[in-house]
């Protein structure tokens, strides 16, 4: 069951880098006379651990906090990855004009503001962005692409771009407020299946489900009703807390620093470790999953606030980004179920219990070290 949290030697989904496309002036404008003034401005955000990967040395120095690199430097770098082209093949012209550090946050980013320009003739909201800034090195890494007609105006997310799929057909006047859901749903697939903590946390708070708690140990199968009561409360626990909160962050409501929100996930998979050991909170695990899912649901939400989402669009996104989390949530329980059983009928249940919530707690004491 552990075998999940043991494959990968991160605990989170590595942070993603996001494109914000904004119309420039007369960029949603029709004559052709006008595109010499035409432009979309691109706010590139690429966190600075990945950006690091990717450059194959350190780019600040700790705890100083020194840039080791010119902005120039990363300058070359985003215009060498970032490849407008228009629907005839022409090449869109490229400039950074901006590079800010911001150091000061955790995870610290690295923000660009690049300046597009289509050639003479093209349109400004028809083209294919290339862009493979981190992702040509490392495999996980994901960049959200998100549209905005216009300064002020809410953007719309219009696709994401991962390690194999660099390129994205822009289409910028689509108006439809669903566009880009089936994006965010796949990102929330990859976000919960990359999230070994939250699966850890999952996983460990099933482990005894299919046993009955007497005086104060786990003993014995409770039967196929017993464990799909438990299953089924666990799991809708689970999904209406982190539902919650990840709604709450995604517009900007109750942001909590990234560090504690880290700790108190490793945190709640040791808790959910001693219990999985010995009973702490019998028949009340679908409370503790909903405390906690409240917890892991900020996790959740830094994916989707900066995009600035409102109205119907925020709605759309944060639900197809939430049904991705549960798709793979269901296939993970639907696998577990009969393992859990299988488990629970085992002579040596209670030796494998153990050393299975023995694995999860020494992983959560690992992770809790590391973010502290």
């Amino acid at each position: 069951m552990l075998a999940v949290a043991l494959t990968s030697a991160g605990a989170h989904p590595s942070p993603q880098s996001e494109v914000l496309l904004t119309a420039q002036g007369n960029a949603l404008q029709a004559d052709v006379t006008l595109q010499a003034e035409v432009t979309l401005q691109a706010e590139v955000t690429l966190p600075l651990d990945e950006l690091q990967l990717a450059f194959g040395r350190a780019l600040v120095e700790l705890p100083a906090n020194r840039v080791l690199v010119d902005d120039a430097q990363i300058a070359a770098y985003l215009a060498a990855h970032v490849r407008p082209v228009a629907p005839d093949g022409r090449a869109w012209l490229v400039k950074v004009t901006a590079v800010r550090w911001m150091l000061w946050q955790r995870p610290a980013d690295v923000v660009a503001t690049v300046m597009l320009r289509p050639p003479p003739g093209a349109s400004p909201d028809r083209f294919t962005l290339g862009f493979d800034a981190i992702g040509h090195q490392v495999q996980s890494h994901v960049t959200v692409v998100a549209w905005r007609a216009g300064p002020g105006v809410a953007p719309r997310v219009i696709g994401t771009l991962r390690f194999g799929r660099h390129t994205l057909a822009v289409k910028g006047a689509d108006p439809r407020w669903w566009a880009g859901s089936l994006d965010l749903f796949r990102l929330g697939m990859a976000h919960i299946a990359e999230g070994t903590d939250h699966l850890l946390f999952l996983l460990t708070l099933l482990l005894p489900a299919a046993l009955l708690a007497r005086n104060g140990r786990w003993q014995g199968y409770g039967g196929a009703r017993h464990l799909a009561v438990n299953l089924l409360k666990v799991v809708t626990a689970f999904t209406l807390g982190h539902s919650l909160t990840l709604m709450l962050g995604a517009v900007g409501a109750g942001q909590v620093p990234e560090q504690p929100v880290e700790f108190a996930i490793a945190a709640s998979i040791l808790v959910s470790a001693v219990h999985a050991w010995r009973p702490l909170f019998p028949r009340r695990e679908g409370l503790v999953a909903c405390a906690f899912g409240l917890v892991h649901g900020l996790a959740f939400a830094a994916t989707l606030r900066e995009l600035e989402l409102t109205g119907a669009r925020l709605v759309a996104s944060v639900l197809a980004f939430n049904l991705g989390i549960e798709a793979v949530q269901a296939v993970i329980v639907a696998v577990a179920a009969p393992l859990l059983v299988l488990l629970a009928r085992s002579r040596r249940q209670e030796a494998l219990r153990r050393m299975a919530a023995l694995a999860a707690g020494a992983m959560a004491v690992l992770w809790m070290g590391q973010r502290l």
